[in-house]
């Protein structure tokens, strides 16, 4: 009976995860450059070879486990989002699904997807949270000069001042974009890679990439994933309910 027991409070853990990601997608639905997550399940068993030293297999009283519910992995979906003109000269969005723009954090380089650029008090093309945007020349913050002319950026990131070329936008490319970590402010680490220099960057001026979220599929997902935990939940109350009549029958005995 503890089977089934087990495999309940498994199942209930996993719809809890699965519903935190689908809330957080919901919550950065109007994000730019935002990629959605899914949660990924499988169904674990005790014997599987694939887990030779999963902490399972080396309990006895554990091994009577029949099966389990498993998270794989929060993976998310970097499917480019549509391109939202704004007109402002600023925004920057990037076509490749690999590219990413190359900014300046205390924590190191990050990347992102957001072209929602400004400028601070110093002149500096900076992210909306402060952050710098880099020069892929010389991997400093692209200063823009007041009174050389507007601002326009080629679709090769170059960025003129009228007719000066002044900076170039750093564009990373990965080919596997598993190694990216989501690390806050709507940017990514690589972990265990290194970023390439593109060879089309395909910068488009006045445009951003918008969040990838489509809010009906995920309210969907949503209803789903409740009624996926309220099914487990009553799976774990009748267990109880089965164990504690068996334990007074016992008692009378």
């Amino acid at each position: 009976m503890q089977n089934g027991l087990y495999v309940a409070t498994s199942g209930l853990l996993m719809q809890e995860r699965r519903v935190d990601a689908i809330s957080n997608n919901l919550a950065n639905v109007n994000t730019n450059g935002f990629k959605k997550d899914l949660a990924l399940f499988s169904d674990y068993r005790p014997v599987d070879k694939r887990f030779p030293q999963n902490w399972i297999q080396k309990s006895l009283y554990n091994k009577t486990i029949n099966s389990d519910v498993k998270l794989d992995d929060i993976a998310t979906n970097h499917e480019q989002g549509h391109f939202r003109h704004t007109g402002n000269g600023f925004d920057l969005a990037l076509e490749d699904t690999h590219n990413f723009f190359a900014v300046e954090t205390p924590w190191g380089i990050r990347y992102t997807k957001n072209g929602e650029f400004t400028l601070n008090s110093e002149g500096e093309l900076v992210t909306r949270d402060g952050f710098n945007v880099l020069d892929a020349n010389t991997n400093a913050p692209i200063l823009i000069p007041q009174g050389m002319g507007s601002i326009s950026v080629s679709r090769e990131g170059n960025v003129f001042a009228g007719d000066t070329n002044i900076a170039q936008v750093s564009v990373a490319w990965f080919n596997d974009l598993a190694y990216l970590q989501k690390s806050g402010h709507n940017l990514y680490s690589a972990v265990d890679t290194l970023p390439q220099r593109p060879a089309n960057a395909t910068v488009l001026q006045g445009f951003v990439e918008s969040s990838n979220v489509n809010p009906i599929t995920e309210m969907v997902q949503m209803v789903d994933a409740m009624r996926g935990f309220e099914m487990y939940q009553k799976m774990i109350h009748t267990y109880d309910a089965l164990n504690e009549q068996a334990s007074n029958a016992i008692a009378r005995m």
